[in-house]
């Protein structure tokens, strides 16, 4: 996997990471809705994972209408957090989750991705293809299982570290659709299945920035 560590673009992927970050999966169906409450919505089910080697050590992030103006941006996550607590995984032997989403019917993709580490984030060096796919009111469809694999290397001290990513689309849905349908038990039976193009989503090259300690942390202590 080539890496690109050029200086000039790390502000650049410094800004995305950050507004990534801040931003939110978004409304989800609630476990209580009915065929009838949803009517008029869009239900799109789609799982986000990363590789259980890499463990807590890095996250998978995958960003959901972020080129369109009318529609709300998604940001889901392998891993989310409450209070900034981690929440347990929806599978057994990888990190992920089963999202169920509430979204407008119409035209939608899947628009970027990155890797989001303790200290260190990893971004598309070039845009992605937006992935793109269209939910009627109504309807509930599967798109797949957005999965990013990682690489790793050694640092000066030969500790492993998070060198590379790589994302891919899966089609998971035996596994994704049990758990989607516990979520949400009104949809059993009612999943379309209209997968995004399997395979690698990206063409491997990558930034890579490792973020330096917050200011806030190297603040001295005022003495008494």
């Amino acid at each position: 996997m080539k890496l690109s560590l050029s200086r000039c673009r790390w502000p650049l992927v410094a800004c995305l990471s950050s507004a990534l970050l801040l931003g939110c999966a978004g409304p989800q169906v609630a476990k209580e809705a009915t065929a009838e409450s949803i009517k008029d919505r869009g239900v799109v089910v789609v799982s986000v994972t990363h590789d259980a080697e890499t463990g807590r050590r890095a996250s998978a992030v995958f960003v959901v209408d972020q080129q369109a103006k009318t529609m709300e941006t998604r940001v889901l996550r392998s891993v989310e957090q409450v209070m900034g607590i981690p929440k347990g995984s929806d599978f057994e032997e990888e990190r992920g989750r089963v999202y169920v989403l509430d979204v407008e019917p119409g035209v939608h993709s899947v628009d970027s991705w990155q890797s989001a580490g303790e200290s260190v984030r990893i971004a598309p060096r070039n845009a992605p293809a937006p992935l793109r796919f269209e939910v009627k009111a109504g309807e509930v469809v599967y798109i797949g299982n957005l999965n990013l694999n990682h690489t790793t290397g050694r640092n000066l001290f030969g500790m492993s570290v998070i060198a590379g990513a790589l994302p891919e689309v899966r089609d998971r849905r035996e596994l994704d659709l049990a758990i989607a349908e516990r979520k949400v038990p009104s949809i059993q039976g009612r999943v379309q299945v209209r997968l995004l193009p399997l395979g690698p989503w990206s063409d491997g090259a990558v930034e890579r920035q490792v973020e330096a300690v917050p200011p806030a942390m190297l603040v001295r202590p005022v003495k008494p």
